[in-house]
């Protein structure tokens, strides 16, 4: 992995897995991938991304302080990462499979990050990891 960020989120994803820190091993693996995400949209679908971005959330854009997104950074201050997912499906940015496997892994990164009642184990947490390693940090070439 090239890209320092997404290796050190998937050393520490590692790190967690390996000593059954499961809920956190979630968390980590999610920042690897929407990290991904990101790089993704910025080397080669940041036009795309900004028109759609204004057309679609246009009350959003004309208050943004990051307004259009320029670096990496400017994600994080005025969308949240669900609306960044559903900007970058309606730009096609991704497909419509990376975007359902976004949003349900977005979900259970939420659960896992939260404080509730819900068990994340080992199996769970495997099969996240998978799936979001296979299907978005593979699959978008960056």
């Amino acid at each position: 992995m090239p890209n320092t960020a997404e290796r050190d989120f998937l050393n520490e994803a590692v790190l967690c897995y390996s000593h059954g820190a499961f809920r956190a091993a979630v968390v980590m693996t999610w920042n690897l991938a929407y990290s991904h995400l990101l790089d993704f949209i910025l080397h080669h679908h940041l036009d795309a991304f900004n028109t759609k971005y204004e057309s679609s959330l246009p009350g959003k854009w004309a208050k943004a302080k990051a307004a259009p997104i320029t670096k990496y950074d400017d994600f994080s201050v005025d969308l949240k990462e669900s609306e960044v997912i559903e900007v970058a499906k309606s730009a096609n940015v991704i497909s419509n499979d990376v975007h359902k496997i976004l949003i349900a892994k977005l979900g259970r990164r939420n659960s896992a990050a939260h404080p509730s009642s819900v068990k994340i184990e080992q199996l769970q947490a495997e099969e996240y990891i998978d799936d979001l390693v296979k299907n978005v940090v593979l699959m978008l070439k960056v």
